[in-house]
């Protein structure tokens, strides 16, 4: 469990970091670094479904008062997202591979399901071109870091035998 609480803490913290050095305007580099890292860590949990979905609540939590201001929005979003996580995990094994193709499935679902909301409660009008812009704003720095950190974390796994489900 060090392992994830490394992988979850870097990513959360990085995530902000992140966001303050890219800035906000920019079109190709929108970190979701804590949805990505919900994703590597899923194979530590062993089937353990349900502590990785009270990390998934609590990660949200964190994310919600931190980085939002909203309260329980992102901490039910990353509970669905885990979920999403688990189905993904039932028929793709976990290389590098698919790896990449969930962190593609899970970004996108993630950016849908917020947009969404935000549609729903009157914050944003709807307009495909901004919902689109969104969802493909966050794919290219995402995807790089999904797959650094899944290379770290298989290496450190390998090295000290930190059992993973495959």
């Amino acid at each position: 469990m060090m392992l994830v609480s490394v992988v979850v803490i870097l990513s959360f913290f990085l995530e902000g970091f992140a966001s303050n050095v890219v800035g906000i305007n920019t079109q190709l580099f929108t970190p979701l670094f804590s949805v990505v890292s919900l994703l590597i860590i899923y194979p530590y949990f062993n089937h353990e479904e349900g502590n990785l979905l009270k990390c998934c609540f609590a990660l949200g939590l964190f994310y919600d008062l931190v980085y939002t201001d909203t309260l329980i929005v992102n901490a039910c979003l990353f509970v669905v997202v885990g979920l999403f996580i688990r189905f993904l995990n039932s028929f793709l094994s976990n290389h590098m591979i698919s790896i990449s193709i969930m962190i593609f499935f899970t970004v996108l679902m993630y950016r849908i399901i917020m947009y969404a909301i935000l549609v729903v409660v009157g914050f944003l009008p709807f307009d495909w071109t901004v919902l689109l812009k969104s969802v493909y704003s966050s794919f290219l720095l995402n995807m790089i870091y999904g797959v650094i950190l899944y290379i770290t974390t298989d290496y450190f796994s390998k090295k000290y035998h930190i059992k993973k489900i495959d």
